[in-house]
């Protein structure tokens, strides 16, 4: 007796075999908010350390200063407006489709989870523990733009706009604005570099990269390992 079996097109089977993490507003947001910060950090820390040879050679390629601030200035705008974009998202999420937003909230778990992921990485635990839709670099990453960007774009206004700001305020906020600005940029800068680059795209089993924020996609079996309790829950 032949046993016939229905053959599965290509693209069906991989669109089976993969979920959907993000929606296209979400990975256009991830899109901008990228491209903004790689040119803000392209022009912002050749200005930051003016005095270095390489800082020298680079404000040269693109012009000099003043075009270097300028271009800083249109991504500081481009991300502005992403922000806003994503305030809006929200909104329209909770409000009109009256969805839940609960599991970008940290909570005690999230606590729980880390230390358990610390005695994953040391060896004292032997299992990885099993995380929902975000896990806490996730949320971290997520909720940390909540204080950094106003304070990137509040301190990066005030130099804009020194003279129109020191009408109203005393004279000592421009200094002020620009070491706020300079070191948060380089505490972000170093985060994003050694935190969330290494283990969305470098870390063991996704590299050479992760590419659920530009897909909207991820993979059924590496929805299980990195989001195993979130794929219980979707399977049930």
């Amino acid at each position: 007796m032949t046993t016939v079996t229905r053959a599965i097109p290509a693209e069906k089977a991989r669109e089976e075999d993969s979920i959907t993490r993000f929606d296209i507003h979400q990975r256009i947001q991830h899109l901008f908010l990228l491209l903004s910060f790689v040119v803000l950090v392209f022009t912002g820390m050749p200005m930051k350390f003016a005095e270095n040879g390489v800082s020298k050679w680079w404000i040269g390629v693109l012009g000099g200063v003043e075009p270097t601030r300028l271009i800083h200035r249109g991504a500081a705008w481009v991300m502005i407006v992403t922000c806003v974009y994503h305030v809006a998202y929200l909104v329209y999420n909770i409000v009109v489709q009256k969805k839940s937003l609960t599991a970008m909230v940290p909570s005690k778990r999230d606590f729980i989870l880390f230390i358990q992921e610390i005695g994953y990485f040391t060896g004292l635990r032997k299992e990885k523990p099993r995380f929902g839709r975000y896990n806490w670099r996730e949320k971290f990453d997520y909720w940390a733009m909540f204080w950094g960007i106003p304070v990137m774009v509040l301190s990066g206004l005030v130099m804009m706009f020194p003279v129109f700001v020191t009408n109203f305020l005393p004279g000592w906020v421009v200094p002020v604005a620009l070491i706020a600005h300079s070191d948060e940029a380089m505490l972000a800068l170093t985060w994003i570099v050694i935190v969330h680059v290494f283990f969305n795209h470098f870390g063991p089993g996704v590299f050479p990269m992760n590419p659920s924020i530009f897909t909207g996609k991820l993979s059924r079996e590496r929805y299980m390992i990195d989001h195993a309790a979130e794929y219980e829950k979707l399977k049930g």
